[in-house]
């Protein structure tokens, strides 16, 4: 069983990377699939988001959320938030919040999960990422790279 995975949600569209972002950053730290702790980017996982929770002592979820806030702004969900919350977290058909709960209903949730949301700015076809959102992601990293050294 792994110890830990991160997976960065996202595409490759403008500040919808931002999950991606923070796998980058991550791995800038030197944590690069080492010590039971995988990394991985996902484009837009929808219902394979479930087999990407099987196997993992901790789960981390990092993707891209529009609520109206500052872009930047990093939200931290647990278990309890995220049940019912209809908050624009994603637009991957399948958003991540219905295929948490397909895998509860499946018995697929890993023993710990935390889910980080990260609100962007723009999400449109241009490749680059905003600079509120690159310094959101690399602040996340920080912030996650604490407790797995």
């Amino acid at each position: 069983m792994t110890r830990l995975r991160i997976l960065g949600i996202g595409s490759p569209s403008g500040d919808d990377q931002a999950g991606w972002w923070v796998i980058d950053a991550l791995e800038d730290m030197g944590f690069s699939n080492r010590h039971g702790i995988e990394l991985d980017r996902l484009d837009r996982p929808g219902a394979v988001l479930v087999s990407r929770l099987e196997h993992a002592a901790w789960v981390v979820l990092v993707d891209a959320m529009a609520s109206g806030a500052i872009p930047g702004t990093i939200r931290h969900f647990d278990r309890t938030d995220w049940r019912g919350y209809d908050g624009g977290l994603s637009s991957h058909g399948l958003g991540v919040f219905a295929a948490l709960e397909l895998a509860e209903a499946m018995g697929s949730l890993p023993p710990r999960l935390d889910l980080y949301g990260i609100e962007i700015g723009a999400a449109g076809h241009s490749s680059g990422i905003t600079p509120a959102v690159r310094e959101a992601a690399r602040a996340l990293a920080i912030r996650l790279a604490g407790p797995i050294r």
